[in-house]
């Protein structure tokens, strides 16, 4: 076992506010696994795909109890093998499955299990200001997540602890998200004027089909419940109207104009900004911002002045707005004339 760690305020500069900013790991820390050391591992089968079908797709055996893997793991046939079913085949010494990969084999079985399972204990400690007034969350990985355990602890101003393991855990990751690869997430923040939670929610992903208790907010802000939350609204004036971009590369693009008020504001407050915006699309395929036509942009939206709605030139400047936008666009790609289309 070894430790490891890192300051990252000497690594990346001081923050303000930030008093403590340090990393840490001890790794090859030894697994106890006491019921698969008395009784021995469980192998079954692990993998994923395919999803959809005739996607990648891949076979190997993990312990169901401990998540350790045999060294090599193997590669199974995936039509002969199913995702969770116990594995009653051979075990292979690493010189055997390495002569089968020489040979050009595409499936092998697993080698023997590790005589010293280790894993990794690691974190960050952050004193000082942080994001957010408090979050609390506890993680549980996927079946491919790096860490099958990780959770943090927010507190504004106060600080911020992370930990995470990695190979430790795997016994319950296996028990709670034995498929698919949404790890799943329980979270408690209060932040930006609101309490949100997420109960047992996929991390990365929602969906209208979700139940209702699986995420919620609670909202603070005394303003936003009397007059409704600010947001942009549009009411289109004038359009649509056609005109040209005239790239200062020579290239030449037909677009259709439209002249919209914009609103930022409450629904319920008469008090608002208001601005005037020209939205923009192309019908020949887009405007080409990388060489060889690539990186095509079809549409978007220029603010332009009250001064040029007055006198009703709003669809000229849009046109000239909308060509120094996506002439400064091809000069970070580094794109040349002779490469343009019109």
């Amino acid at each position: 076992m070894w430790w490891h760690s890192i300051d990252y305020l000497k690594r990346d500069g001081r923050q303000r506010g930030m008093l403590v900013h340090r990393g840490f790991w001890a790794h090859q820390v030894p697994r106890l696994m006491v019921w698969c050391r008395l009784r021995g591992h469980k192998p079954v089968v692990d993998g994923y795909g395919p999803t959809p079908p005739g996607t990648d797709a891949a076979r190997w055996v993990v312990c169901d109890r401990c998540g350790v893997r045999p060294d090599p793991q193997g590669n199974l046939p995936v039509k002969h093998f199913d995702v969770g079913q116990p594995y009653s085949g051979k075990v292979y010494t690493p010189e055997f499955t390495q002569a089968m990969q020489v040979l050009g084999s595409t499936t092998w079985g697993p080698g023997p299990w590790p005589d010293r399972p280790a894993g990794t204990l690691g974190g960050e400690l952050v004193v000082g200001k942080t994001f957010g007034v408090f979050s609390a969350q506890l993680t549980m990985g996927a079946a491919g997540a790096d860490h099958p355990v990780s959770g943090h602890l927010r507190m504004w101003p106060l600080g911020a602890l992370y930990l995470h393991t990695e190979a430790f855990g795997t016994w319950l990751q296996r028990r709670l998200v034995p498929e698919g690869y949404e790890s799943r997430v329980i979270n408690v923040s209060i932040g930006e004027w609101a309490i949100r939670w997420k109960w047992w929610a996929r991390e990365n992903h929602w969906s209208r089909d979700d139940p209702w208790w699986m995420h919620g907010s609670i909202s603070l802000d005394l303003v936003q419940a009397l007059f409704g939350p600010k947001r942009y609204s549009f009411e289109t004036v004038e359009g649509p109207v056609l005109g040209w971009i005239k790239m200062p590369e020579g290239d030449s693009h037909q677009v259709q104009l439209t002249l919209q008020r914009q609103r930022l504001g409450r629904p319920r407050l008469k008090r608002a900004k208001w601005a005037w915006t020209v939205e923009w699309e192309t019908p020949n395929g887009g405007i080409p911002t990388k060489a060889d036509g690539r990186n095509r942009i079809t549409g978007s939206a220029v603010s332009i002045i009250d001064e040029a709605v007055e006198t009703h030139t709003w669809d000229v400047l849009a046109c000239a707005l909308i060509a120094r936008q996506l002439s400064d666009e091809r000069a970070q790609y580094g794109y040349r004339a002779q490469n343009t289309e019109g």
